[in-house]
């Protein structure tokens, strides 16, 4: 009876102890309540282990050589200012929540072990306070916080993300081996009790060199896992694959009862095949699986791994929220003016500039990497998020006519659903072409450069490719069609089609001398219904770029074709402490209604409008006689005459 007694409490308190953190469970990865947790989250690459690429930085690239740059060019007391400024500016509480806001459930913290110990038995609380501050954002955000060594003592891999010399010295001196365990002991020492801590990714992207074998990574890890568990029996823990987080031959079976296996992907097909090895060590060892890296690709491929991943229950991890100049990452921060001349510098192509000069440079680079600051990306998010991103184009932007329209803005959605290209995604890293050849301005497969101005335009166009753009006709009439295109030496051919309907013939593209050289071709008198439309431009023969389209209507056509038409404009001011101006167009119209209504579809204003003009600004004072009280919120105006109505809004604010 006694030895009963002792194993149910023994098994209360180990409950205790393990039950409210994240926690294996069979297959699945859990919170307390028993709900799957790290489905969906974000790496925060480049932010305390920066990388060449992500800066466009030339040479290894790696933070160690990113500093000496720096330092070789505004000294080291300038140095840690710019550092000081780069940490507090490019990760925020705010970025955390606009992060959580999106669907994001976790964060994944890639971290140098210079943060906690820059040398054995030596510590620096730094790295505590960086991380505690984060753990804070994620704990308003209710999100998990990933601790992930990013960099080891001496490089877990030859290459520039483990802050490396070139060479993967972890495993060659044993002393980097302890330090790693010790810094492992401390962070669990540290966070042991800690919640919101969603567990420790050990090692990132291991790449074993000659003579290192599997069994000495799988050895590495049981000692890291024997030292947290000394400290630390609560937090799951997960263990990365040789090859990047690939392979993990002799990494099986499990050796912790919470564990997890964490790959990562790359530049591969989105097919079952894929993760197949994976599925098996799941399936075979009854353990989770965590895909904690992946992106740099198409938002189609983008769309296409996580319908892979979420179809396994695999929980993701993207890579990642922000870089400078980049088309893969929500947000993208400009070059300041004036860093190009640094890069030449470091590589070897102009002299040194003066303090001063790049002082200013670098600190205006901080400055630009404030998320406010930074361009948002769209297509990323909805293509991580929307389960019809594959299936549905969607408006990029409300687009209206008569006006312009930008070639590149057309209608959000996956290849052959918004645009059909010849090259939308990255299967290889090294031999094939990149999806965006002009990496501005858009993830997609569509070609996008932006001229000297700003002006995106689309370009590297070949023969059967299209783009759809959803918009809006303000009222039904006769319309033209103007197109900027700009080509070299070729004629190419394009057209188009209106809801499905072939809208004109083929038109021929002219020759201008020059890709950033513009001339229009006119499409005259296109009939255009009110309301939404979808319009799809098609590459009939390839050989020239394209910049925008403009519609105008052609009020001569349109009266006759369409007698009786009206326009509601926009009103103004807007929003309104008072009156409001509604401005109108319209003729022939034997009555036109206009009606102020409130959110509760409550008419609280109806005004008769005389058709003897062919426009009419209408005053609204914001107040009404009907008997319903007009208080500060969105109202909407609707014009009604026969079957046709338009609907606009308005903000009141009294």
């Amino acid at each position: 009876m006694g030895k009963q007694v002792y194993i149910v409490l023994l098994f209360i308190l180990l409950a205790s102890s393990v039950y409210p953190f994240v926690h294996a469970a069979g297959q699945m990865i859990v919170d307390a309540d028993g709900n799957s947790v790290l489905k969906r989250g974000m790496g925060l690459g480049g932010w305390l282990v920066p990388e060449g690429y992500m800066l466009h930085t030339p040479g290894f690239g790696s933070p160690t050589t990113i500093r000496r740059q720096i330092v070789d060019v505004v000294g080291e007391t300038i140095a840690d200012e710019f550092y000081s400024k780069y940490h507090e500016y490019y990760v925020t509480r705010e970025d955390i929540l606009q992060l959580a806001s999106w669907g994001f459930d976790h964060i994944r913290m890639p971290f140098h072990y210079k943060m906690f110990s820059p040398s054995r038995g030596v510590w620096d609380e730094w790295g505590f306070t960086v991380t505690d501050s984060l753990l804070s954002w994620c704990k308003e955000a209710q999100m998990h916080l990933v601790l992930d060594m990013h960099c080891a003592p001496g490089g877990q891999n030859h290459g520039n993300i483990s802050d490396s010399d070139g060479t993967a010295r972890l495993w060659l001196a044993d002393s980097n081996k302890v330090h790693t365990i010790e810094i492992w002991e401390g962070i669990a020492s540290r966070y042991a009790h800690e919640p919101w801590i969603g567990g420790y990714d050990l090692l990132n992207e291991p790449v074993l060199p000659q003579g290192i074998t599997s069994q000495d990574l799988r050895s590495l890890y049981y000692d890291i896992r024997k030292v947290i568990r000394t400290v630390d029996n609560n937090h799951i823990i997960f263990i990365e694959g040789n090859w990047y987080a690939t392979d993990f031959s002799d990494l099986t079976p499990p050796f912790d009862v919470n564990m997890a296996y964490n790959f990562h992907k790359y530049w591969s097909a989105n097919n079952q095949g894929s993760i197949q090895d994976y599925l098996n060590i799941r399936g075979t060892f009854n353990v989770p699986l965590w895909m904690s890296e992946s992106g740099e690709n198409s938002n189609t491929w983008f769309y296409d791994a996580v319908k892979l991943f979420e179809e396994h229950d695999i929980g993701w991890c993207w890579w990642t929220h922000k870089k400078v100049e980049t088309v893969t990452s929500p947000y993208s921060a400009s070059m300041p003016p004036g860093f190009q001349e640094l890069i030449e510098y470091w590589d070897g192509n102009a002299s040194k500039p003066t303090i001063e000069f790049a002082t200013t440079v670098l600190m205006s680079l901080t400055d630009n990497l404030q998320t406010k600051n930074c361009v948002y990306r769209p297509g990323i998010i909805p293509a991580l998020f929307d389960p019809e991103f594959g299936t549905t184009h969607k408006p990029l932007k409300q687009l209206t006519i008569p006006g312009k329209i930008y070639a590149a803005d057309y209608d959000l959605g996956g290849q052959g659903v918004a645009y059909l290209d010849a090259d939308w995604e990255k299967y290889y890293w090294e031999g094939d072409l990149p999806w965006n050849r002009g990496y501005q301005y858009r993830n997609d497969g569509v070609d996008i450069e932006e001229d000297e101005t700003g002006i995106p335009n689309v370009g590297w166009t070949e023969s059967g490719e299209w783009m759809k753009y959803t918009f809006s006709a303000d009222y039904a009439g006769m319309y033209d069609l103007s197109i900027e295109l700009a080509s070299t030496q070729y004629t190419g051919s394009i057209n188009f089609c209106l809801d499905e309907v072939p809208l004109a013939a083929i038109a021929e593209t002219p020759v201008t001398g020059s890709w950033q050289t513009w001339e229009q071709i006119i499409l005259e008198d296109l009939v255009i219904g009110a309301g939404e439309h979808v319009l799809k431009l098609k590459i009939v023969q390839a050989g020239f770029n394209l910049r925008r389209m403009e519609f105008t209507l052609d009020s001569a056509q349109t009266t006759h074709l369409f007698p009786n038409w009206f326009k509601l404009g926009q009103n103004y001011p807007n929003p309104f402490n008072g009156g409001t101006t509604i401005p109108l167009e319209f003729q022939s119209i034997d009555q036109l209604t206009i009606e102020i209504i409130d959110i509760k579809g409550q008419i609280l204003k109806t005004f008769i409008i005389p058709n003897d003009s062919a426009g009419y600004d209408l005053y609204w004072d914001g107040h009404t006689e009907e008997g319903f009280p007009v208080v500060a919120g969105v109202y909407l105006y609707r014009g009604l005459s026969g079957d046709e109505q338009q609907v606009r809004k308005m903000l009141y604010l009294p």
